[in-house]
């Protein structure tokens, strides 16, 4: 039996049980967008590394504000239900919540900022962020794009669904705007009122919503029973996003750093007068009596993962050594060009497709010592 289905047997068997926080859906660390995009980094050895790394950055760093405001709810003691992290589909609508509060008074929908710099807001209920450097001069202002609109459109998409579902009436849906950053210093003072009653610090969290349950035009209760049938049904409908990183990124077989575990091996067979009529066919003085076939191995080319994983450590190294990308070395397309060609002197290395004349001068010796070991 779930939580959720345990909750509503003792309250049909008159039991309370939401007297605290109860997270249903918790807030976690180890997010999986996160996990697939470090996982994906690892592969990578194009310059596309960089987006990825800097996506990883923000993600981390939102996380870390959302890790905040979950830590102020937990430590509130204000009985009600928590849902981190729900998104909901109504035909082409979207609503992404980053916190979802459900109390007997009313529900919460937070969005969670951890934004750099200070934020103004100014008559016109613009948001302008302002960013300094260590000694708090200014680098530049920019405006963003208002969170307490993005968050009221995705109230809005929700008091519809629970409408149309029938799963609440006339519960009042509220708003708020959490800034996770403990540095940013947010200046409301010129900004409309109504604007100033939506944008609040993450450490003011507890005193809003409990300013909130004592408030007398909350005279709406909600039953325990219909608080955990909306916490279930968000549950249930929650459809996180499916992220196509190859397509974000816009992916290649060149971006990636694979190993393929290829070996090409040529076996000659023929007859022994056939062989010694060639000149490049070193045959023993010693007579081999001809029975069927000689069997000559390998006489060309053999493409092993010793030299194609070499190769690759090389260029790793050699990459750090000198702060530039591996690829700049040379990349996948030109290693596999260059293991066929098995160049055995700096002059036949040139003819490979991708080493000029500076690339051999820097790297030839090296490269020539891999393939011929």
């Amino acid at each position: 039996m779930s939580f959720l289905e345990n909750a509503l047997s003792a309250i049909t068997n008159g039991k309370s049980t939401v007297n605290k926080p109860i997270f249903i859906k918790d807030f976690n660390q180890e997010n999986e967008q996160l996990k697939d995009l470090i996982e994906l980094s690892k592969k990578i050895i194009s310059g596309k590394k960089e987006l990825i790394d800097r996506d990883i950055a923000f993600l981390k760093y939102g996380l870390d504000g959302e890790n905040n405001v979950s830590y102020e709810l937990k430590n509130s003691f204000i009985p009600m239900l928590c849902l981190h992290d729900i998104r909901l589909q109504s035909e082409d609508y979207v609503a992404q919540l980053d916190f979802v509060l459900i109390t007997s008074k009313f529900i919460y929908a937070l969005e969670t900022k951890k934004l750099n710099g200070d934020i103004e807001i100014n008559r016109d209920g613009d948001f302008i962020r302002t960013i300094k450097n260590y000694a708090g001069k200014a680098l530049k202002k920019e405006g963003i794009y208002s969170p307490i609109t993005q968050n009221q459109r995705h109230v809005k998409i929700l008091a519809d669904i629970l409408v149309r579902e029938k799963i609440i009436k006339a519960v009042p849906i509220k708003s708020a705007v959490i800034i996770a950053n403990p540095k940013t210093i947010i200046n409301k003072i010129k900004c409309p009122k109504a604007i100033q009653s939506y944008i609040y610090k993450y450490d003011q969290l507890t005193n809003l919503l409990n300013k909130e349950m004592s408030n007398k035009k909350n005279d709406l209760e909600i039953r325990e029973k219909q608080m955990y049938e909306i916490a279930n049904y968000l549950v249930k409908n929650n459809k996180p996003i499916k992220f196509d990183f190859n397509a974000k990124y816009s992916l290649t077989d060149e971006d990636f750093d694979t190993i393929k575990k290829e070996t090409v091996i040529q076996v000659i067979r023929q007859p022994v007068e056939e062989i010694k009529a060639q000149d490049n066919v070193n045959v023993s003085h010693k007579e081999v009596p001809f029975k069927e076939e000689l069997v000559v191995e390998p006489a060309i080319v053999i493409a092993s993962t010793d030299v194609n994983t070499e190769l690759k450590e090389y260029r790793l190294k050699t990459s750090r050594a000198q702060g530039i990308k591996p690829y700049m070395i040379f990349n996948n397309e030109e290693m596999e060009t260059l293991i066929k060609a098995n160049p055995k002197s700096k002059n036949e290395l040139l003819k490979v497709k991708g080493f000029g004349e500076k690339k051999v001068e820097k790297y030839g010796e090296d490269i020539l010592k891999i393939i011929n070991s």
